[in-house]
C-alpha cells in the first residue's frame, strides 16, 4: 500500500469521526439543551461554532475524496494501448468554494431556526436549500449521455508541442448540455501534465471539438486518461460530472539535434583525426548531394563561393555518404545504480546519449536508408533493430529508444562480444556510452593498458560536456 493510499485512509476516517462527533454533539443538544444550561452564552455560540465547522469540514472532505479516489487511484496503473474504453463511467462530486460557503450559510439559518424558535430563518435556508439541490440535478443531468474521443499522433519527438483533439458528443434527445468542462490526465514517465476544455454549448445529437495543446519533455511512454467531464451549470455552487475510462498512449522519442559535418566524417571514413578534408569524387567515395546554408562547424574549404556571392549569405557544399555503408550503432546506457538513473547529472548523461543515438541512427538512415542500420541497446534490457528492411518498421528502433532505461547488468564484455558477432570489415561501428573511455581499457602483464574493444570501433562518451563540441541539441520555443 503506498503512503498516499494510507494518507487517503486516515483522513476518511477523520472526516467521518469529525461530521459524526459535530452532529451528534448538535442533535444532543437540541434534544437536551444541555450547553445552554451550563455554559455562558458566549462560549456556548463558540462551542455551536466550532460543532457546525467539524461537520461542515467532514462532509466537504468526504464529498472531495469521493471525487478524487478513482482519478488518483489511476496515476499508479501500469500504462496501458487504449484499454478499458468500455468500463462503465464513475460518477463524481465536489463542493467548490461558493458552494461551501454556501452551504455554511444554510446551515447557520437551520441551526438559528431550530435553537432559536424562528420560523422566518426556517423559511430562508428552505428557500436557499431548494438551489443547491436544483443545481446538483442540473449538473448531473449536463455530464450525462456524453461521450469523448481523443485525437492525437501516436509518436512524436520530446520538445514539441502537440495539438491534442476532444471531440465531445452529446447523445442526449432533447436536453442540450451546457458549460461543461473536459479535464484530461496526462501520466509521464517522469511527469504529470493536464488538459482542460470548456465546451460552453452542445446541443443534443450534436458533437464539438475542442483543442488543447501540451509540451512533452521527457522521451517515453505516456498515458493520456481517465477523462473528466464536469459542470457547474447553472449557478455554479455544486459540481457534478463523470468520469470516463478512456485511454491512449503516445510514444515520445529523443530529441534530435545537429552534429558538426567534421565529425560526421570520422564515422564514414573511420578516422581520428578530427578536421581532415577529404576529396569528394567518384563512384566509390562520398557524392555532392546539394548546397545549402552555412552551419558552425562546416569546413571553410566546403564553401561554394559563387553561390555565397550570388545569395550574399555563406553557402557551402554537401555531400551524401556512399549508400553501401553500413553502420553498427550500439548504445551503452550504463548506471552505478539502478536507481541513479534518477539522479539529476545521470539522467541528463542518460537523454543526451539517447539523444546522439537518435541523431546519428536517423540521419544514416536518411542518407543510407534502413538496410544499413544495425542498432543494439545495452541497459536495464538489451533491445535490438537489425537491418530493417519495410517502411513500417522505419520507426522501431526509434521506439526502443524511447523506451531504454539505464542499466547495470551488462559489462564491456558483453559489448565487445556483441561488437565481435556483428562487425565486419564493411561496416563501421560507433559505440555511445554513458561509462568512461577507460572502462573499456585492461592493464596487461606488463603494465602496459589496452583496449577490450577492436581499433575500427568509435568509442563516445555521451556525456554533455564531452559532445558539446560536435553535437548541439536543436532549440524548441
Amino acid at each position: 500500500m503506498s503512503v498516499s493510499e494510507t494518507n487517503s485512509r486516515y483522513l476518511i476516517v477523520a472526516a467521518w469521526g469529525a461530521m459524526i462527533l459535530g452532529m451528534g454533539i448538535l442533535l444532543t443538544e437540541l434534544a437536551t439543551g444541555i450547553l445552554n444550561r451550563t455554559l455562558w452564552w458566549p462560549f456556548m455560540w463558540l462551542a455551536y461554532l466550532f460543532m457546525l465547522l467539524t461537520s461542515v469540514w467532514g462532509m466537504k472532505t468526504l464529498l472531495e475524496l469521493q471525487g478524487q479516489s478513482e482519478w488518483e487511484r489511476n496515476d499508479h496503473l501500469p500504462l496501458r494501448n487504449k484499454s478499458r474504453k468500455n468500463s462503465p463511467a464513475k460518477n463524481l462530486w465536489k463542493l467548490p468554494i461558493e458552494g461551501q460557503m454556501y452551504l455554511l450559510m444554510a446551515i447557520i439559518m437551520l441551526l438559528g431556526a431550530l435553537f432559536g424558535k424562528t420560523n422566518t430563518l426556517m423559511l430562508i435556508f428552505a428557500l436557499m436549500a431548494g438551489p443547491f439541490i436544483v443545481n446538483g440535478g442540473v449538473s448531473f443531468a449536463m455530464t450525462r449521455r456524453l461521450q469523448i474521443q481523443r485525437h492525437l499522433p501516436e509518436r512524436i519527438m520530446a520538445g514539441e508541442t502537440v495539438s491534442i483533439d476532444i471531440c465531445l458528443e452529446n447523445r442526449k434527445r432533447i436536453l442540450s448540455c451546457c458549460l461543461v468542462t473536459v479535464e484530461d490526465r496526462i501520466i509521464g514517465p517522469r511527469e504529470m501534465l493536464n488538459g482542460k476544455l470548456i465546451f460552453a454549448q452542445v446541443p443534443a445529437r450534436q458533437s464539438r471539438t475542442g483543442r488543447y495543446q501540451a509540451r512533452f519533455v521527457q522521451r517515453g511512454r505516456y498515458r493520456l486518461g481517465p477523462t473528466r467531464i464536469v459542470s457547474r451549470f447553472p449557478l455554479g455552487i455544486v459540481e457534478r460530472g463523470r468520469q470516463m475510462e478512456t485511454y491512449d498512449d503516445l510514444l515520445v522519442y529523443p530529441r534530435i539535434g545537429h552534429i558538426a559535418t567534421w565529425w560526421k566524417r570520422r564515422i564514414s571514413d573511420g578516422q581520428e583525426s578530427s578536421r581532415t578534408a577529404q576529396g569528394r569524387s567518384g563512384a566509390h567515395q562520398d557524392e555532392f548531394h546539394r548546397i545549402r546554408e552555412y552551419r558552425p562547424g562546416d569546413e571553410l574549404r566546403s564553401i561554394h563561393w559563387k553561390t555565397t556571392a550570388r545569395r550574399n549569405e555563406l553557402m557551402v557544399r554537401e555531400y551524401r555518404q556512399n549508400r553501401d555503408r553500413r553502420l553498427l550503432l550500439i548504445l551503452d546506457l550504463w548506471t552505478k545504480d539502478a536507481k541513479a538513473g534518477q539522479d539529476i547529472f545521470n539522467r541528463e548523461t542518460v537523454e543526451n546519449a539517447a539523444s546522439l543515438a537518435a541523431t546519428i541512427g536517423w540521419g544514416h538512415i536518411q542518407e543510407c536508408g534502413p538496410q544499413q542500420l544495425d542498432f543494439v541497446c545495452f541497459g536495464a534490457e538489451r533491445t535490438e533493430w537489425i537491418r530493417g528492411s519495410r517502411t513500417d518498421q522505419m520507426h522501431g528502433w526509434l521506439d526502443q529508444l524511447a523506451l531504454a532505461e539505464p542499466g547495470k547488468i551488462f559489462s564491456p564484455a558483453n559489448i565487445q562480444e556483441e561488437i565481435l558477432q556483428r562487425q565486419s570489415g564493411t561496416t563501421r561501428c560507433v559505440l555511445l556510452t554513458t561509462r568512461k573511455e577507460k572502462d573499456y581499457r585492461l592493464v596487461t602483464s606488463t603494465g602496459a593498458t589496452e583496449s577490450i574493444i577492436s581499433q575500427n570501433v568509435m568509442i563516445v562518451e555521451a556525456t554533455p560536456e564531452k559532445t558539446a563540441e560536435f553535437f548541439q541539441l536543436e532549440t524548441t520555443s
